[in-house]
């Protein structure tokens, strides 16, 4: 058991050894404040919750940086905690002994963000420290996390309605209105419903035009610019073979005979000039809007002899905008430039499986093709009930025998 004794200068000294049998001793203004540290003290020894006061006087610096370095995660994770804690967290707290770091002033560190961040990356720095602090726990170099209870701002937001083109828009308008060199890859994502990442990290090893099928085991990602081959996909599920129809089977076929050379097994599909893995910025702004803009689908351009072209788009409120060009590429790229909203590459995805799921195929096979874990995913997400649905659960009905 511990005791107090008094100390020369007036003040009282808590003396108590920790689970290990060391002496250790602490002071304070008064016997009453002494005593019922050691009654907390034996406590904590009695649970098995015991924590070294000095331990706690570790800088925050310190115990992050070692927390850093015993993290087993994907590099983009690592890239993104690693800047969230080199801007945000660090400056902030890096300096602080972990003890000290309370839950008011973790609030009102979170208030001064929220005044100059979007709730969401005011999240992302709280989830960082956070993080750091559990592993202090786990450490046992405090007893609690301060950041337990903070109030975050909200970072709800309504979630882009997922649009599904219809086959006819998207074989007699979007496919024709895209760049040949890039037909293919339209016409992967829609005929496969591949993400993005798995469509641009698509070698020749992994086509079989023969057999008509894809299969997927490998992805491209990107960060900060930089795009690199990730050797597996987004899960499990992700790894995956994929029957192509017909219509894809031809462009893939036209793909492969416009190459100089037979493709390596190793070589993706679609490179950049460069030869690296395409960058999605750059194809959404310079192919796929243009594509877009071209099939009416974003805006339209249309021909005014003798006087050129009418571009026309949409701006954030819906309201039409229109102006004359002498050239067709002229007034595709100022629409391209000015319109809001449009398709996402990503719908083409979301098309697949409603057109899968329109034309019966069963829930568990479109689950399987597009990669998804359960079958919820695939229902919840990619799935959306066209207007015919309609007649055709009220009719089920109309005949009462």
């Amino acid at each position: 058991m511990g005791h107090v004794s008094p100390t020369p200068s007036g003040k009282f000294r808590a003396n108590w050894r920790d689970p290990s049998n060391k002496q250790k001793a602490k002071t304070f203004k008064t016997q009453k404040e002494a005593k019922a540290f050691l009654a907390e003290v034996e406590s904590a020894k009695n649970h098995g919750t015991y924590i070294d006061p000095q331990v706690g006087k570790l800088l925050f610096a310190k115990h992050a940086e070692g927390w850093l370095a015993g993290r087993h995660v994907e590099v983009r994770t690592h890239e993104r905690t690693l800047s969230v804690m080199r801007i945000h967290v660090l400056p902030q707290w890096g300096s602080w002994p972990l003890a000290n770091i309370d839950h008011r002033a973790v609030q009102e560190w979170v208030n001064a963000l929220s005044r100059k961040l979007a709730p969401a990356s005011v999240a992302k720095c709280f989830g960082v420290l956070s993080m750091v602090m559990d592993s202090a726990i786990y450490a046992r170099l405090i007893g609690i996390n301060p950041c337990k209870g903070v109030n975050l701002p909200s970072t709800h937001k309504p979630r882009r309605p997922a649009q599904a083109l219809s086959r006819a828009d998207f074989f007699e308008r979007l496919l024709p209105s895209t760049a040949p060199n890039y037909r293919a890859l339209v016409a992967l994502a829609a005929g496969t419903g591949l993400r993005w990442g798995e469509a641009a990290g698509l070698a020749w090893g992994a086509v079989d035009l023969d057999a008509a099928r894809v299969r997927v085991v490998q992805v491209v990602i990107e960060s900060g610019g930089v795009r690199s081959i990730k050797p597996y996909p987004k899960s499990r599920a992700g790894v995956r073979s994929i029957p192509l129809p017909a219509f894809l089977v031809e462009e893939l076929t036209q793909l492969r005979k416009s190459l100089d050379a037979p493709p390596r097994p190793t070589a993706l599909l679609f490179t950049s000039r460069s030869g690296q893995p395409l960058l999605r910025s750059t194809f959404r702004r310079q192919v796929w809007r243009p594509a877009l803009v071209r099939a009416g689908l974003l805006g339209r351009v249309t021909e005014r002899p003798p006087r050129g072209w009418l571009a026309s788009w949409p701006d954030a409120a819906g309201l039409e905008h229109t102006r004359e060009f002498e050239g067709e590429r002229e007034a595709v790229e100022h629409a391209v430039a000015h319109a809001a909203g449009g398709l996402h590459f990503h719908d083409l995805r979301h098309s697949y499986a409603t057109w899968l799921v329109s034309d019966g195929v069963p829930v568990n096979v479109v689950r399987a093709v597009m990669g998804h874990e359960s079958t919820s995913t695939t229902l919840n997400l990619y799935t959306h009930a066209p207007s015919e649905y309609h007649g055709r659960v009220t009719g089920v009905f109309d005949d009462p025998r």
